[in-house]
């Protein structure tokens, strides 16, 4: 994950010239690529032939082709430095899904290059949020496409920056080997948005990622790998695994490139229940501390129609 600390720091110095994501050293709504869900983050993120569930349309929105029943999932995630984010994203077994993706920083102490500790200037806030709709549908048994639209927003103080961006994504059941899945995507697509006086392009980002599932005395388990290319960085690498030592219980770990601030290791598990599951990662950022996100996912029929397994 990119340091967030870096961006906060930027924004603050609202006597900066340029737009502050640029002072950064990232491009503008970096926040994009939070990972958000706790079982997709207890797997270092690599989930983009895995996102068949409600969590399909921010990571691979044609896993929206692949939902079988409605599924809502919320979480809550405790990042660093004080960083809040709230995530809820719903999916239906017709292939549409929407989501809302919240970050915000609270009050911090409003910073000038020239008053570096902020005397007197007060307090300033700082949020981040996406909202987006997608669909996606099989075109054939082994293979689905997906589409979603997003629509971003970033408030520094009083002053907001807006944007909309496409995604795009497909997944693929090799048919000679049972249980593996390639998937692809590419995010953040659309016009450049304008910061103050400069024009910034989006995070164009690119993904690939491999998704083995199989079963061990009757129990599901997955090993999992993703390669991501963001514009302006070099490519980026998250495996994971999951394994149920119970049928109610999940355990799972990862490990990726994305976190500068940690030593990338995550690790989280997971409690099943009829209705859904209760869903827990944890991941360990250096000296700006531990971060724990939390989700609760729901699943119910409606009588609409039946995917084959």
């Amino acid at each position: 994950m990119r340091n967030i600390r870096a961006i906060v720091l930027c924004v603050l110095s609202l006597a900066c010239a340029q737009p502050c994501w640029a002072g950064a050293g990232a491009e503008p709504f970096d926040f994009l690529f939070l990972d958000a869900n706790a079982r997709p983050v207890g797997m270092g993120g690599a989930y983009t032939a895995l996102a068949t569930d409600a969590n399909a349309l921010l990571y691979n929105p044609a896993g929206l082709g692949q939902v079988k029943r409605n599924e809502a999932t919320f979480m809550h995630n405790a990042y660093m430095q004080g960083i809040n984010q709230e995530y809820a994203a719903y999916a239906s077994p017709h292939g549409w899904s929407a989501n809302l993706n919240y970050l915000s920083f609270g009050d911090v102490p409003k910073t000038t290059i020239s008053n570096p500790a902020g005397s007197g200037l007060g307090q300033t806030t700082l949020t981040d949020m996406a909202l987006g709709l997608g669909y996606g549908r099989k075109i054939v048994d082994s293979l689905a496409l997906g589409v979603g639209v997003k629509y971003i927003r970033e408030v520094v103080d009083d002053y907001a920056v807006t944007g909309y961006a496409l995604d795009a994504g497909a997944l693929y059941a090799v048919p000679m080997v049972n249980g593996l899945d390639l998937g692809a995507a590419v995010q953040n697509i659309g016009p450049t948005t304008r910061a103050r006086s400069a024009h910034e392009n989006l995070p164009l980002n690119l993904r690939f990622g491999a998704a083995y599932t199989f079963k061990v005395n009757g129990h599901e388990n997955a090993i999992v790998l993703d390669v991501s290319k963001e514009r302006s960085q070099g490519a980026l690498v998250s495996v994971g695994a999951e394994t149920r030592v119970l049928e109610p219980v999940a355990l799972r770990m990862g490990f990726n490139t994305h976190n500068d601030a940690g030593i990338g290791i995550t690790a989280g598990f997971g409690y099943f229940f009829k209705a859904g599951s209760v869903d827990y990662a944890f991941v360990p950022m250096g000296d700006s501390g531990d971060t724990h996100r939390i989700s609760v996912t729901l699943h119910w029929d409606t009588g609409s129609r039946t995917l084959p397994k």
